[in-house]
């Protein structure tokens, strides 16, 4: 199955026009894990240039434990489901009450749906300002220029999130034998469709490789959600003492605290890809079919490998068109383990 988007789309607003600051203001995003705290550095950006505003936050409580521990948001509110349809319509009543009562000055949908879109409606804000879905340019760009466009000031967004507790679930990493001076290499076989998957078996060689050529002492980390039990299953044993499994283990919190200290990140497209870069870990990452030009991670401490090279590139499929997933069964653990190398200069 392959997804056609529009090429681009414009971003809707209406500018702040008031003579004084807004006294608050209500960012939407609520869902995905990867999207939502990629979108959460525009907040950070704006509470730096204008520290007294004042920012909430309206997210699924699937994901509002990070932003829970993020100072930049005052309050964060939740919906009970993560999906859209009725379930998430009656938790947007549930909540509208509490929402109204706040007298938002501006509201920030950075998500663009038809709930987002109800809920900023409905709270009559001065000024509001909408998420660009379409265009062909990173998702950070993209944030940043809906918060751009309310009109306050035009600030530049960066990978930065700042956090309450940045220690919460360090213990983990020791109680299962790290001992705290090994090097970290995550290992990431998330991919939720086979045009996303490089494949465990070669996750493991690369392991292999890493050990015997560069550090024999690295310890490897699986990290994420049980559903990721079965994949992560086959590393874990094969890998052995030289192996941490977090798989099922962790909160949200604690993976976030823990992926800062990682040495390096190996991962398919997912959330803990982009919690990577963000937090300016060293990361490499495949996208196979997920576009390149939306949400590859930045930075000089990057390399993602992609399909833009390819005339079927960027196709956005669940199946590839040939059947081989040429755009990552072309990557070999060798050519991992060389720019690995070069991102960690070693």
């Amino acid at each position: 199955m392959k997804f056609i988007f529009p090429e681009s789309e414009p971003i809707q607003a209406r500018p702040w026009r008031g003579k004084n600051l807004p006294n608050k203001i209500l960012f939407i995003r609520f869902h995905a894990f990867g999207d939502a705290l990629v979108s959460f550095p525009a907040a950070e950006a704006l509470k730096d240039s204008f520290p007294e505003v004042e920012l909430h936050l309206l997210i699924c409580s699937a994901y509002s434990e990070l932003p829970l521990n993020m100072p930049v948001f005052k309050k964060v509110y939740t919906l009970k489901h993560a999906q859209g349809g009725w379930p998430m319509a009656f938790d947007l009543l549930a909540v509208y009450p509490a929402l109204l009562r706040e007298a938002y000055d501006a509201v920030v949908d950075l998500q663009n749906n038809i709930h987002s879109r109800t809920a900023r409606l409905a709270l009559f804000p001065a000024a509001w300002t909408q998420f660009d879905r379409y265009s062909k340019i990173h998702v950070l760009q993209r944030y940043q220029n809906t918060v751009n466009a309310l009109g306050l000031a035009q600030i530049e967004v960066s990978p930065k999130i700042t956090l309450r507790d940045e220690q919460t679930g360090l213990e983990k990493l020791t109680e299962k034998g790290w001992n705290g001076s090994d090097q970290l290499i995550l290992l990431n076989p998330c991919g939720g469709f086979p045009t996303r998957q490089w494949g465990e078996e070669k996750y493991l060689t690369f392991a292999r490789l890493w050990r015997t050529q560069v550090d024999e002492n690295t310890k490897f980390l699986l990290l994420g959600y049980s559903t990721l039990f079965q994949k992560t299953h086959f590393l874990s044993k094969e890998l052995g003492a030289s192996c941490i499994n977090l798989i099922g283990q962790t909160s949200t919190k604690e993976v976030f605290n823990i992926i800062r200290r990682v040495n390096l990140s190996v991962s398919d497209d997912g959330g803990l890809l982009h919690a990577s870069w963000v937090n300016q870990v060293p990361t490499i990452g495949f996208l196979g079919a997920s576009p390149s030009y939306w949400g590859r991670p930045l930075g000089k401490k990057s390399y993602v490998f992609t399909s833009d090279d390819l005339q079927c590139g960027n196709c956005h499929s669940i199946i590839c068109m040939w059947g081989d997933n040429r755009c990552l069964a072309r990557i070999t653990p060798e050519m991992v383990v060389e720019h690995a190398r070069v991102l960690l200069g070693v």
